[in-house]
């Protein structure tokens, strides 16, 4: 079953596609569609150790230790799920899945709890300069009279943008493809199967968000005309 979307929420781990992903502001648009091929994600020990969770007792419970001296516990119960315990003290509650965790952890602590590694990326600070608009003249006739007897009749229309089968939002988060509809949200992937091309310091990969149908050569052909995009372009540092 899908999740629901009153279940997603900013700061929260799901599994998507095969991959673990927090949810950032920039999802939003795309719940809708991302929520079918997105899982809760069960409580495991190697979750809990990803967390910061470290063993306590011997007995099967997780302990992470705060820097106020506080403690937070977990141990599982009879019905496959964990209780919370804070500083010894029961919570009466029984958790399934990470970000029931995470949720009870910013409700407790006001602080958003992590995976190991998972830092904040810093915004993108890179911007295109918009391309020029470009003017449109089409002949719909001859003038009969006046002082431009004879001379063709113009029709001129400035059009906003040229025409182009991608595009990019001004601040490099998606891309859209606008024959055989699909958007991609860019990333910076680690893993190097996942690298399309490296530009201005950084690795760049293309997420498919938006587009039934839309193959790996499409978001390779896509990554393409993003690189020459990117580098055709006037760019300024931010």
């Amino acid at each position: 079953m899908p999740l629901e979307l009153e279940h997603i929420k900013e700061g929260l781990y799901y599994r998507y596609k095969g991959h673990i992903i927090r949810i950032e502001e920039v999802h939003y648009p795309f719940l809708p569609a991302m929520r079918h091929a997105m899982d809760a994600i069960p409580i495991e020990n190697n979750e809990l150790f990803m967390l910061g969770f470290e063993t306590w007792n011997r007995s099967g419970e997780f302990i992470r230790h705060l820097s106020d001296g506080r403690e937070f516990g977990l141990k599982r119960t009879q019905n496959t799920g964990w209780t919370v315990w804070i500083n010894g003290v029961d919570i009466k509650t029984e958790l399934h899945h990470i970000h029931e965790i995470q949720e009870i952890w910013l409700v407790l602590f006001k602080d958003v709890l992590r995976r190991r590694g998972d830092h904040p990326r810093p915004a993108l600070k890179l911007m295109y300069y918009l391309m020029p608009n470009t003017s449109a003249s089409v002949k719909i006739g001859i003038y009969e009279t006046g002082r431009y007897s004879g001379k063709a009749r113009k029709y001129n229309e400035v059009l906003p943008y040229q025409q182009q089968l991608y595009y990019l939002t001004w601040d490099c988060t998606f891309l859209f493809r606008n024959i055989s509809f699909a958007i991609w949200l860019i990333v910076e992937p680690t893993v190097p199967t996942e690298v399309l091309f490296e530009f201005e310091g950084r690795t760049w990969g293309l997420e498919l968000v938006a587009g039934r149908g839309t193959s790996d050569k499409d978001t390779r052909a896509a990554a393409k005309w993003l690189h020459h995009h990117l580098v055709e372009n006037v760019l300024k540092q931010l």
